[in-house]
């Protein structure tokens, strides 16, 4: 052998011992499995069970979230918490202190394994709850999954029990058992909906990945309602997924339950790879009703679930997590929700327009527009996220007014060179990809780098301020005007005699892709 043969195969041994040295240490890294079974029926109790694993520290805190992320209101799930024990690998009861109110600390000196076994009580059907019925069980990650604190990178593997002839169906990970799933990490098995019992499930294809929509009750949603609305969804997606060059999943599940929620949280709620919606408990509903909602929660797949403000990155499940920037979040959400409606050929240019004077109206009409900018009113979201407060104004209706403007603006001052895609790519790439929230100041950046002029005094007036816009001025750049009507509702109609550069603006603006 050659001296330079000796060093190669020096090398690759060393290159080979590494490898195995990080894989063994992968391997004992601290990891939990579950087991979520339906315990009962009648008395709607799952029993959960956590094999906590390659514990090497002398006491270990597990705690369970206190809300949903996205629906931001403290529900105390472990108040739902009943005959919470522990025990060692013999079987012996271990003594647990709770340290907070969802937290639990064990002394694991010169252990390295436990099992923690409780009932969850699952009686409310909630966008942010669980529920267990005669025909179906449904919970999120939030309510269930116990998390070591310290630990949010581990993976874990969750192994499901049903009465007999129940389908499962989750937005975890499949195995190749129809029972077990598994979690890349906490924060992925806390996101993740899950749903057994009967129900209707269908599945299509979208670029090479499987999406599949759920409706419950079994029976009530058509087949041909279902091939309608996969129709529709693949539309969405074709739109949305244009804007990021991204599809950024493995997976999508749609939750559709055609009933009335049990608590404040109603209507629809996003997650990482899938959404949960509730709509009217009736056969009359058509799958051209959903599409609003089903835009709205998809957006999100990027907008919020990915890009997402700087102060809820990392989630915390333990504590609020305020944010001036909500107004992004869901407004523009809100804006993206008729856009790409629009761009996928499911509305024209005139319901388009309606949708953005319907903003106005709902911004220019209340009169709380005048002491709340958008930013405070995305702050202040936990005083009453989904109860109604005594004076107060929606930052989804502020986010997609400004939205909107800022669209326009960002096409005028580029002459078609950017628009407010550009803006929310490039803080995908920029802060999402790199593994970190955005703030105000980097949104800011990104949109002077775009167009060469601070939008500082926007904010200023606008986002921070309580300024009412100048919406002809700003609609003008399109070759549009506004029509005030009684109570303050605003039209967008056409100016007189647009010129050239305005047409150049709207039709930048208002393109279709079909």
């Amino acid at each position: 052998m050659t001296k330079r043969l000796s060093t190669l195969f020096s090398f690759l041994t060393l290159l080979l011992l590494v490898s195995v040295s990080e894989a063994t240490a992968q391997s004992k890294d601290l990891r939990i499995d579950y087991t979520v079974e339906v315990a009962s029926v009648e008395r709607q109790l799952f029993h959960v069970t956590a094999d906590v694993q390659n514990i090497r520290q002398p006491s270990l805190d597990l705690s369970l979230p206190t809300w949903t992320p996205g629906w931001y209101t403290v529900e105390n799930y472990a108040k739902n918490i009943l005959r919470f024990h522990v025990t060692d690998p013999g079987g012996k009861r271990l003594p647990q202190m709770m340290t907070r109110k969802q937290t639990w600390r064990i002394e694991t000196k010169g252990l390295n394994r436990i099992k923690v076994e409780f009932d969850y009580l699952a009686n409310v059907l909630a966008l942010n709850q669980a529920k267990i019925t005669k025909d179906f069980a449904f919970f999120t990650g939030t309510q269930l999954f116990l998390g070591a604190v310290g630990h949010s990178s581990s993976p874990s593997t969750v192994r499901f029990k049903a009465p007999d002839g129940w389908k499962v169906v989750s937005a975890l990970k499949e195995t190749s058992d129809p029972m077990t799933f598994t979690a890349s990490d906490y924060d992925t098995l806390l996101d993740s909906p899950t749903e057994m019992g009967h129900f209707d499930l269908t599945r299509f294809e979208f670029r090479g990945k499987p999406h599949f929509i759920v409706t419950t009750p079994a029976g009530l949603f058509s087949k041909g309602k279902t091939e309608r609305l996969s129709s529709i969804l693949t539309r969405i997606a074709e739109a949305q997924s244009a804007i990021f060059d991204d599809l950024p999943y493995e997976k999508y599940v749609y939750f559709y339950f055609f009933a009335r929620a049990e608590s404040n949280a109603a209507g629809a709620l996003e997650h990482n790879n899938s959404f949960v919606a509730f709509g009217p408990p009736t056969e009359t509903v058509q799958p051209e009703g959903m599409m609003n909602v089903s835009a709205h929660e998809f957006f999100h797949t990027w907008n919020v679930k990915r890009l997402r403000p700087s102060e809820m990155w990392p989630y915390d499940y333990s504590r609020e997590m305020e944010t001036p920037l909500l107004w992004v979040s869901e407004g523009f959400t809100n804006y993206y929700t008729n856009l790409s409606l629009l761009r996928a050929g499911l509305i024209n240019r005139e319901q388009f327009l309606t949708t953005v004077g319907g903003a106005m109206t709902g911004v220019e009409s209340n009169p709380a527009r005048a002491y709340i900018s958008p930013a405070d009113a995305s702050t202040s979201t936990w005083l009453g996220y989904d109860t109604p407060q005594p004076f107060e104004i929606s930052y989804y209706t502020q986010g997609q007014n400004l939205g909107a403007l800022l669209d326009i603006s960002i096409i005028h001052d580029t002459k078609g060179a950017a628009r407010l895609d550009d803006v929310m790519r490039a803080l995908y790439k920029d802060f999402y990809r790199r593994g970190r929230g955005f703030s105000t100041e980097d949104m800011l950046a990104v949109i002077k780098r775009l167009t060469r002029r601070d939008y500082r005094d926007f904010y200023r007036r606008f986002v921070w301020g309580v300024e009412v816009p100048p919406y002809d001025e700003i609609l003008g750049y399109a070759g549009y005007r506004t029509e005030k009507g009684q109570n303050s509702s605003y039209r967008v109609v056409e100016a007189q005699s647009p010129t050239a550069d305005q047409l150049k603006v709207r039709e930048a603006w208002l393109k279709s892709g079909r």
